[in-house]
């Protein structure tokens, strides 16, 4: 099997990005086409190469380690001790030679994720459901991949849309070809993305994580449907499971999930609106429940169950065979004091004292170095092992509660009581209030996803956050991070906020 996988994967592979030529920055081709027509030539091939997408997206330079990780640096969520490849972040210093090879693995890797999308959607052009019995699931998680990388890129790498709309940002790739896609204006981007995100959720409209019952309704787990290839060898993951565990792929609701973020994002006229529906819709699914306190507060000879990821919230996550070791080797005692990344008055700041909150016991203290490390990603934790996440149903609950003020105090109230600390908003709470209890409850829940600087990045221009003692500055040079220099010089791009 390994070596099958490895012939697969070869095909998929990237090439490193050329750049002898402005038209070669964002060629992303395979290593070989030779065996391309073979793969595409059979439904398990076509399989393969979706899995490739998530499989790569997985990878230490993405979700697996330094995305969500550089991220959580930027919004002063995280610190590194001198001589750590990061240390640059922290000042902002984004031109420095160490971030500019960070930022750039990040556009490439991101990118190369599109390319990938797109190679299996230009082979189904050829297909249809008659042909394929999965036709509907590769053609809206491919669709939907897109949208959602795309908005990733965008977030990375442009202006907040409601200050710049007009601003000339990314290329929307929806082609697997050399040609050199134009810069769009930001608002530009959204438009497309909410196009690939508007047909992705038809075409999965059947999905089966929408008509059947959940895992914990069912009384299935996790466990009885994985077998050691999931946990120890996951890149079998996603061929022999194609349809079971749909949260472990973009699926309907994922889809869903996207689509509150982006429409919150934009708020042009009934978007909000928009956002508080698809939001909702996921809340009222029953197909996702808050982390039960069994899962988590566990007898301390079984702290290997701990459900440190509150995986009954995943929406939509990965499987990565990396991701446990990157976590290890730096934000673990268990790495080297140079490398790691440790929180930033985290008691004090972050958790404003409530110790008793659930999330706040995977914090612990290096009796040696003194460093708050956290400890949620982390191999002896069996239910979170190889797991990575990154659409959950508490940020539903937080978009939701952000639109509805009407409905904020029972949904935070949910949030709370699930969290196990006591509901800090009411129907009485002020606006400002509101919106930082929702802020603070971002950057407790999100440590180490790499999600609270784009909250940071959305809400940047609103009063209530003056005196919330947050530490990130607002400046356009500090919240949109500079394009890879070889993709201004070979595909003459412009970035107007670095020139």
């Amino acid at each position: 099997m390994k070596i099958k996988i490895g012939i697969r994967l070869a095909i998929l592979s990237i090439l490193v990005l050329s750049m002898v030529g402005c038209e070669k920055w964002l060629d992303v081709r395979p290593e070989s086409e030779v065996g391309e027509e073979d793969m595409f030539s059979t439904e398990q091939g076509f399989m393969d190469a979706l899995y490739g997408v998530y499989v790569s997206m997985g990878k230490e330079d993405l979700y697996g380690g330094t995305f969500p990780l550089t991220m959580d640096v930027l919004a002063k969520l995280f610190n590194v001790h001198p001589g750590n490849s990061h240390e640059n972040f922290v000042s902002y210093n984004y031109l420095s030679s160490d971030c500019a090879d960070v930022i750039d693995k990040i556009w490439e890797r991101l990118y190369y994720c599109v390319s990938l999308t797109n190679n299996i959607l230009k082979h189904l052009e050829d297909e249809s459901p008659e042909t394929l019995d999965s036709y509907w699931y590769l053609k809206g998680e491919c669709l939907a991949l897109r949208a959602f990388l795309h908005y990733e890129i965008l977030r990375v790498f442009a202006p907040n849309i409601k200050d710049q709309p007009e601003y000339v940002s990314i290329p929307y790739r929806k082609n697997y070809s050399n040609l050199i896609d134009p810069q769009l204006k930001v608002k530009e981007v959204f438009e497309k993305i909410l196009i690939d995100l508007q047909e992705a959720k038809e075409a999965l409209k059947e999905d089966v994580i929408r008509t059947e019952k959940p895992v914990f309704v069912s009384g299935n787990t996790e466990e009885d449907k994985e077998s050691e290839d999931v946990t120890d060898k996951n890149e079998n993951y996603y061929m022999s499971s194609f349809l079971a565990n749909r949260k472990y792929r973009m699926n309907y609701y994922g889809v869903l999930a996207t689509m509150a973020r982006v429409y919150l994002d934009r708020s042009a006229e009934g978007d909000r609106e928009k956002a508080y529906e698809c939001a909702m819709e996921i809340i009222e699914s029953g197909k996702f429940r808050l982390v039960q306190y069994d899962d988590f507060i566990v007898p301390s000879g079984d702290i290997k169950k701990r459900d440190a990821l509150f995986t009954d919230e995943f929406i939509f996550g990965l499987f990565s065979s990396q991701v446990d070791v990157w976590y290890d080797s730096h934000c673990w005692p268990a790495g080297s004091y140079q490398n790691r990344f440790f929180l930033v008055d985290v008691q004090k700041n972050i958790f404003e004292d409530k110790v008793n909150d659930l999330r706040y016991r995977l914090v612990e203290k290096d009796s040696e170095t003194q460093d708050m490390l956290l400890k949620k990603h982390f191999g002896d934790y069996e239910k979170s092992k190889q797991k990575i996440r990154v659409l959950t149903l508490a940020e539903m609950y937080y978009i939701a509660s952000e639109v509805k003020p009407e409905k904020a105090s029972v949904l935070m109230d949910s949030i709370a009581r699930y969290r196990g600390i006591t509901p800090t908003i009411s129907d009485n709470t002020s606006s400002d209030d509101r919106m930082r209890e929702i802020v603070k409850e971002y950057r407790k829940e999100f440590l180490g996803d790499g999600q609270f600087f784009f909250t940071f990045k959305r809400l940047a221009g609103q009063s209530f956050l003056n005196n919330m003692n947050l530490g990130i500055r607002k400046e356009d040079k500090i919240l949109v991070l500079p394009l890879p220099e070889a993709e201004i010089e070979y595909g003459e791009r412009v970035s107007e906020i670095w020139k």
